[in-house]
C-alpha cells in the first residue's frame, strides 16, 4: 500500500513538472515577442508582402535573436515620429544623427546600407555638389531630412508627398531634377514605366543609413547590430541584397559596409 501511494505521488510530481516546463519547451515561432517596424518605403526596400529589401534584413537580424517583427507603413514624415512616440518600435532606416531630432531615439551601430543620393533628370545638367544645383528647378520628397537640410535656402524646390508625384513631376518638365536615393529611384522608374530619366554622377552624397530603435527597447541595439554584423559575415546580407535588387543591375558591391 506504501509502494502505491509512493508511484502515486511521483506521478503527481511529475504531471506538475510537465505543466510549468512544456509551455516553455513547446515555443513556437508564434510565441516570439513581436516588434512594429515603420517604414516609409513601397517598393524595392519594402513592400505590402513585407518582402523588400530591407523587410528581409531586418526580419532576419531581429529573427536571429528571438524577435518577430511586423513591418508597417507610414508616411516619411511621420515614421520617425511614431517611433519617438512609442507607437511603433523600431524606425526602418535613416542617416545618422535622427536622435537629435528625436530624443527618444537610439541608433543601432551598424548599417542597414549605404544610400547614394543622386540627381535624376532628363537632360545632362553638370553637377558637382548641392551647390551646383541652387538654381535649378528641384523637387523632393517630404520628409527626407539630408534632401531637405541642404536644400532648404535654394530658391526653386517644390516638395512632394511621395515618389509618384516627384517622378511624374520631373517626367512632365516641372522640375529640372529630382533629389531621391539612386536604388528606389530606379525601382519608381521601373514601376512607372519611364525611360528616358536617369540619374547624374557624381552622388550628391552618400550615407551610411540605420535602423533606430525607441529607447525602451535599448537593451536590444547591441544585440542586433551583432546580427547584422554576422548576417555579412556569413554571406546572407549579400545573398538578400541580390536577390531584391539584382533586377535593377545597380545594388552596390559594398552596399552594406560602412563609409569612411
Amino acid at each position: 500500500m506504501k509502494k502505491t501511494h509512493f508511484v502515486s505521488i511521483i506521478c503527481i510530481l511529475i504531471l506538475l513538472i510537465s505543466l510549468v516546463y512544456t509551455p516553455a519547451l513547446a515555443q513556437t515561432d508564434e510565441d516570439l515577442p513581436v516588434l512594429t517596424v515603420s517604414t516609409s518605403y513601397k517598393s524595392l526596400f519594402s513592400t505590402s508582402e513585407q518582402t523588400g529589401m530591407l523587410d528581409r534584413i531586418v526580419k532576419e537580424a531581429f529573427q536571429r535573436i528571438g524577435i518577430k517583427t511586423e513591418i508597417v507603413f507610414n508616411p516619411t514624415g511621420r515614421s520617425s515620429e511614431d517611433v519617438n512616440e512609442g507607437f511603433a518600435d523600431v524606425e526602418i532606416n535613416r542617416i545618422e544623427g535622427m536622435e537629435a531630432l528625436y530624443p527618444n531615439l537610439i541608433r543601432v551601430p551598424e548599417p542597414n546600407m549605404v544610400m547614394n543620393f543622386v540627381a535624376f533628370a532628363k537632360q545632362d545638367f553638370k553637377i558637382d555638389g548641392w551647390e551646383s544645383i541652387k538654381d535649378l528647378y528641384i523637387g523632393i520628397v517630404k520628409g527626407w531630412k539630408i534632401l531637405e537640410d541642404n536644400t532648404a535656402d535654394f530658391p526653386n524646390v517644390t516638395i512632394v508627398p511621395t515618389e509618384t508625384e516627384l517622378f511624374t513631376m520631373l517626367e512632365k518638365g516641372r522640375i529640372d531634377i529630382a533629389l531621391y536615393c539612386s536604388l528606389d529611384g530606379y525601382e519608381q522608374l521601373i514601376l512607372l514605366g519611364l525611360k528616358d530619366i536617369h540619374h547624374l554622377e557624381p552622388p550628391l552624397a552618400s550615407r551610411n543609413m540605420y535602423l533606430y530603435l525607441n529607447k525602451k527597447h535599448q537593451e536590444l541595439v547591441e544585440p542586433v547590430a551583432q546580427a547584422l554584423r554576422d548576417m555579412k559575415e556569413d554571406g546572407t546580407y549579400q545573398k538578400i541584397v541580390q536577390e531584391t535588387t539584382g533586377h535593377l543591375k545597380l545594388a552596390p558591391k559594398k552596399i552594406g559596409q560602412e563609409q569612411e
